[in-house]
Parts: structure tokens; sequence; C-alpha cells
């Protein structure tokens, strides 16, 4: 993809790594069986870019699925793993047209237990066609059901790139990539990263959306920042956005990584395996 991927408005914002982390429309418009987003669905895509499920409230509590009003943590109810209550797969209130309760599994590897991991509790699930219609109902949008399956393939793919984004960061851990598990997430819309202010104050334009995302690293629990900025539309791909994911300075280990990481994306290009 030629050029940034952000829509700049006024200044040029962050720019896109040179391995083409930006996220362009991930729905395959030449498939005949997926129906075009339409203006509503456009404009939820705030709600989309985020992790095997999604909340508007701070991180410091589990994440769910998107776009889900949250319940208090703290009910029975309520899934310890990601603040969400049990999925709702039933038919919502004067809904048209049927839709799948398939749930496709991630990539993502998850914690041991939940509704939202796969049987043997080894990938998040991400949630059906009628669970995200239910949510969106919920939420006080109006979905077309007839768009509910190109909603849902944006939502796992932007996921499943991120989690790419993630897995560069921890590759330069190596000896902790196989037991590597995405514990929980939680979304921060209201609270921007410094980053983010940072290139506010410098005037481009603020990212839609933040996410926390912890993952478990060697028994040790990671966090990772995740700042989600509206792309530059072209003709191929309407829909577009740049996912800006990089480990939270928490510790001594997440400040080197982050000084690591230019010197070693320049290493791999020049064709080093590092």
């Amino acid at each position: 993809m030629g050029g940034c991927p952000v829509d700049h408005g006024q200044a040029d914002g962050p720019q896109a790594h040179a391995d083409g982390s930006s996220a362009g429309c991930p729905v395959m418009h030449d498939s005949k069986q997926q129906s075009q987003p339409g203006a509503q669905t456009q404009g939820l895509l705030s709600l989309l870019a985020e992790q095997p499920m999604k909340r508007t409230e701070p991180a410091t509590t589990p994440c769910g699925s998107c776009p889900v009003v949250h319940d208090d943590p703290k009910s029975e109810a309520v899934s310890p793993l990601n603040a969400m209550p049990p999925p709702n797969q039933q038919p919502a209130a004067g809904q048209r047209l049927p839709l799948s309760t398939d749930r496709v599994e991630s990539t993502i590897p998850g914690p041991q237990v939940g509704a939202d991991v796969a049987e043997g509790g080894k990938r998040w699930l991400y949630p059906s066609p009628q669970m995200f219609y239910n949510a969106m109902r919920r939420k006080g949008y109006e979905p077309k059901e007839e768009e509910m399956r190109t909603v849902v393939a944006i939502h796992n793919t932007v996921n499943e790139r991120t989690w790419h984004e993630v897995l560069e960061w921890e590759s330069m851990h190596p000896e902790c990539l196989e037991g590597l598990k995405l514990v929980r997430f939680g979304g921060k819309p209201d609270e921007p990263s410094m980053k983010a202010r940072m290139y506010g104050v410098l005037g481009y334009k603020p990212p839609f959306d933040r996410h926390d995302w912890v993952v478990n690293r060697c028994g040790k629990e990671v966090r990772y920042l995740i700042d989600f900025y509206h792309g530059r539309p072209t003709p191929l791909k309407p829909v577009a956005m740049y996912i800006d994911a990089r480990p939270a300075a928490d510790d001594l280990s997440g400040v080197v990584d982050r000084l690591r990481m230019p010197f070693v994306r320049l290493w791999r290009a020049a064709g080093g395996r590092a």
C-alpha cells in the first residue's frame, strides 16, 4: 500500500511501518457473497478496531465483546476474563432476517477458561453475526442484518492484524513465543496514550480508539498500548485504518524493547533474521 494510510487532516499523522502494518479494508471486495458496508456501518467502524471482543470502559478491568454495554465486572453474571455477560445468541426483537450463530476461532491464544475461549482453552473466539447484531442493538444502533457478515469480517481481521503487530514485538523474546497468550484486554477511548497526546500537540488527528492488551510472556504479564487511527481510504480500500501497537513503558523491559525495535526493523529490512 503506497504512502501513509493515515487520514492526516491538518497535518500528516504517524507513518505506517514499512512492513505494511497499516490495516486497509480487510474484506475481500470481489466476493459476491459479502455485501458492502452501508453508510451506518461505515460510521460504526470505530467500534470494530477491537480485540477478540471490546468494551469502552478503562482497561483496569478485562474487556469483552465489541461493542456490548458492559455490566459491573464484580457481578457474578459477568465473566472475570472479559467483563462480559454470557453470549447472547438469541434473535433480537424485530430482527428481520436470521443470522448465523457460528463463532470463528481466532489465531490468538487465550486463557484456559471462559465462554469466549475455544473448547480446550487454546484460542479466543470471535462473536457470531448474531452476537454482534445483538451487541450493536444493545448499544442503540440499528444495524442491517445483510451487513453483519461484512462487519464481523472487518472486526475479526482487525484483531488478527493487531495480534500480528504484538507478535512482531514479542519476536524479540523468541524463547517465550510458543507459550504466549492474550490474557485480557480493555478499551480506554477517553484516555489517550502519551504518544497520541504528543501527536495531538503537533497538530495530528487523534486516534479514534485506544486499547490495552495484556499478554502472558513466560509467566510475566506485559501490557501493550494500541492506538487505532482512521486510515486514508482509496477506491480499492474504502475502509482503512492504521494500528499503532507497542509495549507500555511499565518497566525497564518495555523501555528497552521500544528502543530496540527501530534497529531490529532496519536489520530485518536489510535481510537479517534478528
